[in-house]
């Protein structure tokens, strides 16, 4: 990577600090998977990725208010570095949901958001290919009151900061009104 060079980060806006709503979809995908990943010279911003020819990621529905993700700080004196967690509940119990948790329990994944205002150019991809998000917490909830499934997904170890990619970057899922929905579509499939 270049040498990166500190810049001045002005105010936004008033309302800088305001919470970002997020569609109730969100992509996973498996790392192994992954092609091309690659993020610019300063380290944010994912500019390339790409899947293999017979792979397609997936959208999953979830109960938007649920969704907490970021990233934290960890690591020793010139050794830190970032873990990411993405957790999130899946309102039902449907059988396809389940057959997810049971064959991505040990996977290596990665997890993107889209905002739910279409004009912001850039979402949040969390993991990377040598730090992917595992699945820590897996339960589902089927009481009188409540009947959904409660995922956490974590880094194993320190990596590079949440990333940025571009809605317009983001590759197809593999089902055209989740596409259409979260505005994406980019490169379906891999290369």
């Amino acid at each position: 990577m270049a040498a990166y060079t500190m810049v001045s980060v002005p105010k936004q806006s008033n309302n800088q600090g305001l919470a970002n709503g997020k569609k109730n979809v969100v992509i996973v995908f498996d790392f192994d998977k992954t092609t091309t990943y690659e993020r610019d010279e300063k380290g944010v911003k994912v500019t390339a990725l790409a899947f293999q020819k017979d792979y397609t990621p997936i959208g999953l529905f979830v109960d938007e208010s649920s969704i907490d993700a970021g990233d934290t700080v960890g690591g020793e004196n010139y050794g830190r570095g970032y873990n990411h967690s993405f957790k999130f509940n899946h309102p039902g119990d449907d059988i396809e949901f389940a057959e997810f948790k049971a064959n991505n329990i040990n996977a290596s994944l990665g997890a993107i958001y889209v905002q739910c205002d279409s004009s912001k150019p850039n979402c949040k991809i969390y993991g990377t290919p040598c730090s992917p998000l595992k699945m820590t917490k897996a339960d589902e909830v089927d009481t009188n009151e409540n009947n959904r499934q409660e995922v956490e997904l974590k880094t194993d170890s320190l990596t590079w900061p949440v990333g940025r990619i571009a809605k317009a970057d983001i590759p197809a899922t593999d089902n055209a009104e989740i596409n259409a929905y979260l505005g994406i579509g980019g490169q379906a499939g891999g290369v």
